[in-house]
C-alpha cells in the first residue's frame, strides 16, 4: 500500500471505534533512539524513514513532525503522501502538544501505544488536553501492518571484564547504595542501553547497537531480567550463579503489578506510560536512572580499550583520506562507504582491536548532498565523486562498535578547487572544533555552558547550525548516550571525568554543501588549585583535518597552533602502522601551516 492507502485504512479503523487522532511516535517500547523494524510504524505509514520524527492523524489531516537534520529528506520522501511536514524549532511551527491542543476539544479521543509513549509526555498531554479522551492499550498502526516484522530476539552474549572493566556484582552494589539514597524499595530500568550495561551483556536486537530487549528490577533483595530465555542460553547459567533472577520477556507486566504499596525509583522520561500506569499502586519517585551517570563515566579499563579502538579507527579514516586525495580509484558515495569497511576491518587488524560491526549507518555524501546533515545514499540514488563539480566536497560520517568501545569519527575531504566562502566555512568549522578540543574549564561547567566555545567562529559572521555541537558516546551501545551533550539550548548535564562526548560544528547550505568536522573527546582532570578543580579535554580521534579546506586569514596565531599540534599529534599516533609511502602522504597532509 502506498502512503495514502495506509492512512486511509488506519482512518477507517479509528472512524469505527470513535478515535479523532492516532499518534505515532518513533519509539519502541524502552524509549529507544534506534529501534528494530518491529517499531518503524512511523516509517511504514508515512514513508519517511529517518531516526527522529513523530506522526499525528486526524480524520482528514496528517502531520509529520521532524528536526533540522532532516528536513530536506522529509520533504523529499512525504511528496505525494498527503502528510504535512512540520519543521519542528522553525519560526512559526507549533509543537506536536500545540498543534493537539488546538485540533482536540472536549470530547474527542486521542489514542497511542501507550507501551512506545514514554510516561513524561503522556502526562504532559494529559495535563494539557483537558476533556480529551486516551486510549493506550492499542496498537493501531499494528492494525493495519499485515506483514509486520518480527520483535527481535537475537543471541546475548557476555562482555568479559577485560573489556568493561567492572563485574556486575560491584555495578550492583554501588546502584543498590543510590536506590536506598532515595529511600526506595525498587528501581525499573527500561533503557536498553542501561540494562546492557549494568549486566555486562550485549545482544543484537537493534541495528548498530548491540543490546537486547529487555526490563530490569533491582530491589534490595532481588536482581531480575526480563529477557527472551532461549536468547539468554549461553549466559543463564552464568547470570543464576551470581544471583540474577531470570525471565521471560513478556513476564515483566505481570511481575511490575506485584510491585505494590512501596516507593519506585524510576525515570518517566525513559520509561513508558504503560510502565507508570501498572504501578499504581506504589508511591512513584521519578528521577535519572543512577545507571545514566554510572555507565557515562567509563573507568579506567573502558577508557585505555577506547583509546586503542580509536587509533584502528583514525587510521581507517586516513586511509580513505589518502586515497581520496593521491589515489587513482573512481567512487560513488556507495563505493566510499564499502571501501572505508574494508579499511576499518583492515586497521582493526592491524592495530589488534576488534571490530564487531558499524555504529551507525555511514553518511558518505558529496556536494549538495551535505547539506542533509543525516544523509543516506541508495542503490538507486546516490552520487558520484566529481572532482570538477562546483563544490566538490565529501562529507564522511562513520564509526565502528569494537570490543573495545564506540566510535563516531566525520571529515569533509577537499577534492578540487572550492570557492572562497566554503573555504570559510570550513575554515571556521575547524577553528570551532578545535576551540571545545583545547578548552580548560572548571568542574561543574556544563555542555550548553561549553557550547558557544564551538559555536562562536560561526555565530560571529551570523551563521549557525541546527542541531548540537556534540553527545556523549556509550561503551559497545548507543554512539548516543546521555546525560552528556554540548548545545547551547538544552546541554545542562555536568561533564564529569570519564565522559566521552563529540565535538562536530559544522555548515549546512541547502542545495549547496555541508561540512562537519568531528572528534571525540573525553573530560580529564587538570589543574587544581584554590579555585577547585579544572578540567580538560583529552582527543581520542587521529585523524588529519583537509587543509586543502583551510584559509588562514580566518584564523589567527592561536588557531593556526591549535591546528599545528592537533596534527603533530596525528602523525605521531599513527605513522608506525604506516607503509613508507603512506606515512610520506601523512607528513604531507599533516604539514604545519603558517
Amino acid at each position: 500500500m502506498s502512503a495514502p492507502e495506509k492512512l486511509a485504512a488506519l482512518r477507517e479503523i479509528m472512524q469505527t471505534r470513535g478515535v479523532d487522532c492516532v499518534y505515532v511516535p518513533s519509539d519502541d517500547f524502552h524509549q529507544s533512539e534506534y529501534v528494530g523494524d518491529y517499531f518503524k510504524s512511523r516509517a511504514y505509514i508515512s514513508g519517511f524513514t529517518g531516526s527522529a520524527g513523530t506522526l499525528v492523524i486526524f480524520a482528514d489531516e496528517a502531520y509529520l513532525f521532524t528536526d533540522g537534520r532532516y528536513y530536506l529528506q522529509a520533504e523529499r520522501q512525504l511528496e505525494g503522501s498527503g502528510i504535512a511536514l512540520m519543521r519542528s524549532g522553525s519560526e512559526g511551527v507549533p509543537s506536536v502538544t500545540e498543534l493537539l491542543r488546538s485540533k482536540l476539544k472536549d470530547g474527542m479521543t486521542l489514542a497511542f501505544d501507550g507501551r512506545c509513549v514514554s510516561a513524561s509526555f503522556a502526562e504532559s498531554l494529559s495535563r494539557e488536553l483537558h476533556g480529551v479522551t486516551f486510549v493506550t492499550d492499542v496498537d493501531f498502526p499494528g492494525l493495519i501492518w499485515n506483514d509486520r516484522p518480527p520483535l527481535p530476539s537475537g543471541e546475548i552474549w557476555a562482555l568479559d571484564i577485560k573489556y568493561c572493566g567492572r563485574s556486575h556484582a560491584e555495578k550492583l552494589a554501588e546502584l543498590r547504595e543510590k536506590l536506598s539514597g532515595y529511600d526506595c524499595g525498587a528501581l525499573v530500568l527500561s533503557s536498553l542501553c542501561d540494562i546492557a550495561w549494568l549486566y555486562n551483556l550485549r545482544g543484537s536486537d537493534v541495528e548498530n547497537t548491540p543490546v537486547f530487549m529487555s526490563y530490569s528490577i533491582i530491589t534490595a533483595e532481588r536482581d531480575m531480567l526480563f529477557a527472551n530465555k532461549n536468547a539468554l542460553s549461553k549466559v543463564a547459567e552464568q547470570l543464576e550463579r551470581d544471583g540474577v533472577s531470570l525471565y521471560d520477556y513478556d513476564e515483566f507486566y505481570p511481575e511490575l503489578k506485584k510491585l505494590s504499596g512501596i516507593n519506585v525509583l524510576l525515570e518517566k522520561s525513559a520509561v513508558s506510560s504503560s510502565i507508570v500506569n501498572s504501578l499504581k499502586d506504589c508511591k512513584i519517585t521519578d528521577a535519572a536512572n543512577p545507571t545514566k551517570l554510572m555507565k557515562a563515566k567509563k573507568n579506567p579499563t573502558e577508557l585505555e580499550n577506547l583509546r586503542l579502538c580509536h587509533v584502528a579507527d583514525g587510521l581507517a579514516v586516513t586511509r580513505l583520506m589518502i586515497e581520496l586525495k593521491f589515489g587513482e580509484r573512481e567512487f560513488d558515495e556507495l563505493s566510499c562507504d564499502e571501501y572505508l569497511w574494508q579499511l576499518r576491518r583492515e586497521a582493526a587488524e592491524q592495530v589488534g582491536v576488534t571490530l564487531l560491526g558499524k555504529s551507525f549507518d555511514t553518511i558518505a555524501a558529496f556536494g549538495p548532498n551535505a547539506a542533509m546533515m543525516h544523509y543516506s545514499a541508495k542503490p538507486d540514488s546516490f552520487a558520484r565523486l566529481d572532482k570538477a563539480a562546483p563544490i566538490p566536497m565529501l562529507l564522511v560520517d562513520s564509526g565502528g562498535q569494537y570490543l573495545e568501545g564506540t566510535t563516531d569519527i566525520t571529515r569533509t575531504f577537499v577534492l578540487g578547487k572550492i570557492p572562497d566562502e566554503v573555504k570559510m566555512h570550513y575554515t571556521l568549522t575547524a577553528c570551532g572544533m578545535l576551540h571545545l578540543l583545547n578548552l580548560i574549564f572548571m568542574e561543574g561547567a556544563t555542555g550548553s555552558s561549553l557550547d558557544i566555545v564551538c559555536r562562536e567562529p560561526l555565530w560571529e559572521r551570523g551563521i549557525d547550525y541546527r542541531c548540537g555541537t556534540g553527545h556523549g558516546v556509550g561503551y559497545l551501545l548507543s554512539v548516543h548516550e546521555g546525560p552528556n551533550r554540548f548545545h547551547w539550548r538544552s546541554g545542562d548535564a555536568k561533564l564529569e571525568e570519564g565522559m566521552v562526548t563529540t565535538d562536530e560544528p559544522g555548515v549546512y547550505i541547502d542545495g549547496s554543501h555541508g561540512i562537519r568536522i568531528e572528534n571525540e573527546l573525553v573530560a580529564a582532570k587538570g589543574l587544581y588549585n584554590e579555585y577547585g578543580q579544572f578540567l580538560r579535554f583529552e582527543n581520542l580521534t587521529f585523524c588529519p583535518i583537509d587543509r586543502d579546506g583551510i584559509d588562514t586569514k580566518y584564523m589567527d596565531k592561536s588557531d593556526i597552533d591549535k591546528l599545528n599540534a592537533y596534527h603533530k599529534s596525528v602523525y605521531d599516533t599513527l605513522n608506525q602502522y604506516l607503509c613508507e609511502n603512506e606515512r610520506e602522504k601523512l607528513a604531507y597532509l599533516t604539514e604545519k601551516i603558517s
